[in-house]
This record gives C-alpha cells, sequence and structure tokens, in this order.
C-alpha cells in the first residue's frame, strides 16, 4: 500500500463500512416541522456572498500546531465520542475536547473561497509516495474533533450552534477535496458522512427546523472524485515512465531491469507483498508469480502461454515479434498495456452517472480479476474502483433519504400524520435513490415507519457481501 495511506486507510474502515458493522436501522425520532420561508433560512454550506477570498489550506494545517500537549492527550481519543449516546455522563466532563480556538479556525477555513494544498503532484517522479500525514490528521478534527462538538452542541439543545458546526464540517470537507487524490476524496467522503449523520441526529430533535430546502441546496457531487479519476488515470505512467516508451530498442538485459523496477514499485505501493528472502536468478515473472503459486511451475508456464498468445492481437504486432522477445519483456508489455487499459477506464467511468456507469464497473471487475488472477498483484480494497465509486455515489444517496425524512416532517406537520406512502407527499419533492433512480422503500405501522434505499444492482454488488452492507441506509422513524 502507499505508504503515506496506510493510516489513512485504516481510519476509513470506521466511516466507510459504518453500516456493515450495525445491525438493523438507524432510529430516528420525528417531530412535525413544516418548511419555514424564506427557504434558505437555514444553511448548510456557506452563502456565496458569505465566502472570503483566500487560501483554508494554511488554516487547517496550523491547527496541530496550536495545542501540542492537546495533540498528545485528547486527539487520539476524539474518535470516543462518535457514538458515545448523548445521555452518557461522560458528556458532562466534555468541556476543552476540542479547544475553542480550534473551532474558530475551522470556521475561518469554512469561508475561505479556496484550497491550495500545494502537493507535488508533477514535480516529482513517484506521485504514489507523497506523503499525506496531513490527511489523517485533519480526518481527526473535522470527522471526530468536530462531530463531537457538534453532539455536544445537541445535547444541550443547542440546536443553531449544532447546525453551525454541520455547516463548517461539510464546507471543510469540499476543501479537503480539492486535491485530486483517491484517498483525500475518501477522507472528504467519511467528513461528509459524518456531518450527515449528524444532520440527522439534529433532525431527531424537537425543536429543530425543517433543512429540506438546505439539503436540496447542497451541491450534486460534495467531493471531486472526476478531478482525482483524472489524475489516477494517469499516475502509473507518470510515476513509471517507461509505459509510455515501450517500443524503444532494448535489449534482455535492459528489459529484465525494467521488470525488475515494475516489480520494486508494485511492493512499493503493496499490490504485492515484500520478499523476506530475494531469490537468486531466475526471470522477472517468476518472482512476480511466486505469491500464487511458489512450486507451481505450471501456473508459470500457463501464464508465459496466454501472455504471449494474447499479445499480438492486444498490441496490433505480429506473433514473430512476440516469439523473440524475452519472458520479461512480454511480461512487461502485457502489465503495462492491462494496467494502464485499466486505470483510465475507471478514470471515466468514475465521472458517469449510476446507470451509465453499473455495466462499466462490471467490466471493470472482470479485469481487475483478470489482472489479480494472473498475476497476484491486487489494489487495495478502497481504492477498488466500485468501492471509489460506491463511496461517493453514497454521499448523494444519504443526502436524499435526509431530504426525504424532512419532506416527511413537513406533511406530518401540516396533516398531522406519517403519510401512507411516499407518493402521498405532494406538498414537495421526494428524491428518487441517486444509485438506482428508484424510489425510497416506504413501510408504514401505525406511529413508526421504515425508509430504506433499494438494493443496489445485484450482477455488480453481491447481495449481502460486506461492500452491499457497507453501503445499505435504512432509517426507522418513530413519532411520539
Amino acid at each position: 500500500m502507499r505508504p503515506a495511506f496506510v493510516l489513512v486507510l485504516l481510519s476509513l474502515h470506521a466511516v466507510n463500512h459504518l453500516r456493515a458493522d450495525e445491525t438493523g436501522p438507524i432510529e430516528l425520532t420525528l417531530h412535525p416541522r413544516a418548511i419555514e420561508s424564506p427557504a434558505l433560512k437555514y444553511r448548510l454550506l456557506p452563502a456565496e456572498t458569505e465566502i472570503r477570498p483566500g487560501n483554508a489550506a494554511p488554516i487547517l494545517l496550523r491547527l496541530p500546531w496550536e495545542q501540542t500537549p492537546w495533540m498528545t492527550k485528547v486527539y487520539p481519543t476524539l474518535h470516543e465520542w462518535q457514538s458515545r449516546p448523548l445521555d452518557a455522563p461522560e458528556w458532562e466532563s466534555f468541556a476543552g475536547v476540542l479547544p475553542q480556538n480550534f473551532y474558530n479556525e475551522m470556521k475561518r477555513a469554512a469561508y475561505r473561497r479556496d484550497a491550495e494544498w500545494e502537493y507535488p503532484i508533477l514535480e516529482t517522479s513517484t506521485p504514489y509516495l507523497i506523503l499525506l500525514p496531513d490527511v489523517q490528521g485533519l480526518r481527526g478534527f473535522l470527522g471526530y474533533g468536530l462531530s463531537a462538538k457538534i453532539r455536544n452542541h445537541l445535547r444541550q439543545g443547542e440546536l443553531e450552534k449544532a447546525r453551525e458546526g454541520i455547516l463548517v464540517g461539510l464546507a471543510n470537507g469540499r476543501h479537503l477535496a480539492q486535491t485530486p487524490f483517491f484517498v483525500n476524496q475518501l477522507v472528504a467522503v467519511a467528513i461528509h458522512q459524518a456531518m450527515l449523520a449528524r444532520t440527522a441526529e439534529l433532525i431527531a430533535q424537537p425543536e429543530s427546523p425543517n433543512l429540506y430546502w438546505a439539503l436540496s441546496a447542497l451541491p450534486n457531487s460534495m467531493v471531486e472524485i472526476d478531478r482525482a479519476a483524472s489524475l489516477e488515470g494517469q499516475i502509473f505512467a507518470l510515476t513509471f515512465p517507461a509505459v509510455t516508451d515501450l517500443d524503444r530498442p532494448r535489449d534482455e538485459a535492459e528489459w529484465t531491469r525494467m521488470a525488475e523496477q515494475l516489480l520494486a514499485l508494485l511492493r512499493e505501493l503493496g499490490e504485492i507483498p515484500p520478499r523476506e528472502q530475494p531469490k537468486q536468478g531466475g526471470s522477472f515473472i517468476e518472482q512476480f508469480l511466486q505469491k500464487i503459486k511458489p512450486a507451481d511451475k505450471s501456473h508459470l508456464t500457463r501464464f508465459i502461454t496466454e501472455t504471449r498468445a494474447e499479445l499480438p492481437q492486444m498490441l496490433n504486432i505480429s506473433q514473430e515479434r512476440v516469439a523473440a522477445m524475452s519472458d520479461d519483456e512480454v511480461t512487461v508489455r502485457w502489465y503495462m498495456h492491462k494496467r494502464l487499459a485499466r486505470d483510465q477506464l475507471a478514470s471515466v467511468v468514475m465521472t458517469l452517472p449510476p446507470a451509465e456507469a453499473w455495466p462499466q464497473l462490471k467490466r471493470l471487475q472482470q479485469e481487475n480479476a483478470l489482472l489479480e488472477a494472473r498475476t497476484g498483484a491486487k489494489q487495495s480494497d478502497y481504492l477498488y474502483p466500485l468501492s471509489m465509486y460506491l463511496s461517493a455515489w453514497s454521499l448523494n444517496r444519504n443526502v436524499a433519504v435526509l431530504r426525504a425524512i424532512e419532506a416527511v416532517r413537513h406533511h406530518l406537520a401540516l396533516h398531522g400524520e406519517l403519510p401512507s406512502s411516499l407518493e402521498a407527499i405532494t406538498d414537495v419533492p421526494v428524491p428518487l435513490d441517486p444509485l438506482t433512480n428508484k424510489p425510497f422503500e416506504w413501510r408504514l405501522d401505525r406511529k413508526t415507519a421504515t425508509i430504506k434505499a433499494p438494493e443496489l444492482p445485484a450482477e455488480v454488488v453481491e447481495p449481502d457481501s460486506a461492500l452491499a452492507r457497507s453501503h445499505a441506509l435504512e432509517y426507522r422513524l418513530r413519532t411520539n
């Protein structure tokens, strides 16, 4: 795995797969509240007229230096407040968990127009290995720390302060997404998901305003997955420039050196494990395949045979030319072509709406399965195209279901009862599920209703798999 990303991806497990570890739906108590006028009396992002010129990045990056002792003692415990019940006695000692000056700086950054992080993407020969310690730190501040502060305001009935905290978190999550790395997008998604979870808790408070239009006004995309996809589609070629120069004449020794460099890169990225005792001699492909079946020579023979057979059509070259290539040259050419084709297909699929993306995501899964079966090299599960796509679009799903719940609260205020169906709500539009373009499922049992997102396409996401469970969404709504 990319060294800079190890801690970041570990921290994402709790957010991207939160639903996989829960049993049953999210419980909310609904109190009737009609939508107020003007429509944007309450906001979840700064208004255009409130945004000031300036760069949010240095404001956020100074946070760890504001309270060095706090970073040592309190920062590691921030996650403990994420799921603590609001009536737990520990909240009585909350004061000081997130220093006020931290929040003041977060708020100041939230109202800045730009976020220039100045990562040396085009100034290094190894962009895969750019360090990202700031991403992990901000995940703690904006995810756990700010989330805990918002929950403390909810506990004390300070609903306007809680709403402002959610705004600060969403705005800074968007700032974090300004750098085109997939990992940055995932951390931004994690922060946004935490803020949407706090929004659901806010909605459940007796005096909460109706946030239907505030949720409706959020951008269609809270992250910049398209920018990240554009970079990630080319980052392998940036890190290994020979991928675009394979037709330059090379002797067998040079192909072997190139194969060894490729092997070292894949180990550095964590796509194949490090070797405890490097093997002396043998071709690159023998080392590359050792992870699969170290003693299985038939696998090696089959791989080389299949790769040589595919290369003429794949590269539009003659069989005679392929026959003259060494095993290392064949392997490098085959892998480079497959890797670049997969990465670039993923980069364009990430920009498609779900209805168009599902068939291509299925195709990408097949491409990944082929690369894994042939080589043993495996991407991090979090960086798989399907997982990345679902993480980004699940934000839209969560916003849509909260809009639907606020439409229900509005209906409850006007008609004195829960609607028999979502179609019965006629005062405001009830959104469809963005991932499937189908209505949310609605079941009513007296004073309790359940709203649930439709199942994802079974041909792409295996039903009841960890991935399916992690992106399922269901709320149980109760009225007094």
